[in-house]
């Protein structure tokens, strides 16, 4: 079996293209210059969490199971302006990490890196996974009885996800292959 590109690779070739255009902005849209993502380690401590790479510069490479460790260590590398970046109405990449950091066994995250050949360069979460409160009913057409809203109170309070704009835009029950035999909500914003 061939292993993947590793993603320090697809980026670095990506911001090398970058430096060979002189036409190219030199900083990111939040004042980085380009390739922080490398310069920092971010690629790095996620690439052991990435379930899809980048096609080419434009596309972004999507991970999951972030966990409590790698945040910790996020939460050191990241510079302030992106932890208060959030993805559209969740809650802040700061709240995110803070929460995977503090309760290791009952969060972890899903987001996507945006790399250094765009200008937009980013790490995002969009969701987390909350291993809290299986026996909550809650069903995707939120029925009569669906205890969604209950669910999100546990989030907020217990786990200090508690800067979302809003509610999550699906909430879903699964298993993640990484913990095969533990339940868990997804919690995502569009």
């Amino acid at each position: 079996m061939t292993r993947p590109t590793p993603l320090r690779t697809i980026f670095a070739t990506a911001l090398d293209h970058v430096r060979a255009d002189p036409d190219a902005p030199t900083v990111t849209l939040l004042g980085n210059p380009r390739g922080w993502l490398l310069d920092t380690g971010v690629v790095d401590l996620v690439e052991p969490f990435v379930t899809w790479r980048p096609a080419d510069a434009g596309d972004v490479a999507r991970w999951a199971g972030l966990d409590g460790a790698t945040a910790r260590a996020l939460l050191d590398a990241l510079p302030a302006v992106h932890l208060d970046d959030r993805q559209n109405d969740a809650p802040t990449l700061g709240t995110l990490l803070r929460a995977a950091a503090e309760h290791p066994d009952e969060v972890e995250l899903q987001g996507y890196l945006v790399g250094p050949g765009r200008v937009d360069e980013r790490l995002s979460a969009e969701g987390l996974f909350a291993y809290v409160a299986p026996e909550l009913d809650v069903t995707a057409g939120h029925h009569a009885g669906c205890e969604c809203a209950r669910l999100w109170t546990i989030v907020r309070r217990d786990l200090g996800v508690d800067d979302a704009v809003r509610m999550p835009d699906s909430i879903n029950a699964q298993v993640n292959p990484w913990r095969p035999y533990e339940p868990c909500w997804s919690l995502w914003w569009d």
